[in-house]
């Protein structure tokens, strides 16, 4: 197979909606609105060329349904998120103390584990499957390519101008999208790579258990910095050996086989702009597959 001959697998767009207003605040994790959410949309894939194929397998949402057709999935869903903290496996949601709603007393009761059996109310979750049929002498891996990425969803201004709330929309969306984050999540339930729309100083922080620690005045909790591979921005390669050496594979595929890869997206409380001012906001998320033969 030529070299030249790329698979670009999929595009996938994903949109979340907050409706709950706040009061504006500068420290990460929503206050005042201790319960605000984003609410998910829809997502879409399309296999656009080559042999590989894809498929909707499952959620962890209960909303989600696939009203695709062949090689084609359309994700369909009424689902909450809220801000939590994660390494895309494991996700926590601090329960605030709510005599102390301030933003100079951030103490909780308890950081329970939020989550493991439905992603509802948390976070978006779907697994899609990968298949690559056995025309041809190549396995393939599969990677993100350029297009993918966070973004703040336009506002359509309804009478041509832009009035003082669809300005205001505007910030809200431009503020979600800075604490966004989409973990890749192998078969083997293990993380391949974490995407944020920028690059975090001092590292991507989340929650993780601690015995000899305490977070937020309860004890066995601190943060710690993700330890596998963070991107911001992803790059098309031509050849596995170059993206081997530049990037991660989020699959591999061999002939005749398939593989699942589940996508999980969120807001995480420890990003320090995941602040009120991004409730309310709406973001997509578009991701972009693209194959490259094992052999070249």
């Amino acid at each position: 197979m030529n070299k030249k001959n790329k698979i670009l697998l999929a595009t996938i767009g994903l949109a979340f909606l907050s409706g709950i207003a706040a009061i504006s605040s500068t420290f990460a994790w929503f206050y005042t609105a201790r319960t605000a959410s984003l609410h998910y949309s829809s997502a879409k894939v399309v296999t656009k060329e080559g042999n590989l194929d894809i498929a909707f397998k499952s959620s962890l949402n209960s909303g989600m349904t696939d009203t695709g057709s062949a090689n084609e999935i359309i994700l369909d869903g009424i689902n909450d998120i809220t801000d939590v903290s994660s390494d895309g496996l494991v996700f926590y949601k601090p329960v605030w103390n709510s005599l102390l709603d301030k933003p100079s007393a951030r103490v909780a009761n308890e950081i329970p584990t939020v989550g493991a059996t439905s992603a509802d109310g948390y976070y978006v979750d779907f697994t899609i499957t990968i298949s690559l049929d056995d025309i041809g002498d190549d396995d393939m891996k599969v990677y993100l390519g350029p297009d993918t990425k966070i973004i703040a969803k336009e506002v359509e201004y309804a009478g041509g101008t832009a009035t003082p709330e669809e300005l205001a929309q505007e910030a809200k969306n431009a503020a979600a999208v800075k604490a966004a984050r989409l973990a890749v999540i192998s078969a083997a339930d293990a993380v391949v790579l974490i995407y944020s729309p920028e690059a975090e100083a001092g590292g991507h922080k989340h929650i993780v258990e601690d015995a000899g620690e305490d977070l937020y005045s309860v004890d066995g909790y601190t943060t710690a910095v993700h330890a596998g591979p963070y991107y911001n921005a992803f790059v098309e390669y031509t050849d596995v050996t170059t993206a081997d050496g530049a990037t991660t594979a989020i699959a591999s595929v061999a002939k005749g086989a398939s593989v699942d890869v589940t996508f999980r997206a969120w807001l995480e409380g420890e990003d320090v702009h995941c602040d009120n001012d991004a409730i309310g906001g709406l973001f997509d998320i578009e991701l972009q597959l693209y194959g490259l033969p094992v052999n070249l």
